[in-house]
């Protein structure tokens, strides 16, 4: 089986956000990658301003599904941007919400964000 490329990343975020799916068409146009991942974050952001956290958590369930499949390209876009954004999804968070969106993290997002976590505490230090 092959592994998911930009492309077919894209086209199903696409189908399974159609609140954002016209953006993200534009974006996949253009192979702007990063761009549909930074539009999945900024969906994330309105999503926890309205309270939507079992719709957050399946979401980024979406994400780490397309992450357990993709290219090695698509595993660094969403480690390096989408896993990234989490510490900002944190701060706006309060705790239990936080915790529940942690404790629903796919078990290979939880790895890398501590470890983003952690490089940042060590650098700051």
């Amino acid at each position: 089986m092959s592994k998911i490329n930009q492309i077919r990343a894209s086209r199903y975020f696409a189908a399974k956000l159609p609140e954002i799916k016209e953006e993200i068409d534009v974006l996949t146009i253009t192979g702007n990658f990063a761009g549909v991942l930074q539009a999945v974050v900024n969906h994330l952001k309105s999503l926890l301003q309205e309270r939507q956290i079992k719709t957050m958590t399946s979401i980024i369930r979406d994400v780490g599904w397309v992450y357990a499949r993709g290219s090695q390209y698509i595993k660094e876009i969403i480690g390096n941007l989408f896993v990234r954004s989490f510490e900002g999804l944190r701060k706006r968070c309060g705790v239990p919400q936080w915790q529940l969106l942690y404790c629903k993290f796919p078990p290979a997002f939880r790895k890398i964000y501590v470890r983003q976590t952690h490089n940042n505490l060590i650098k700051i230090q």
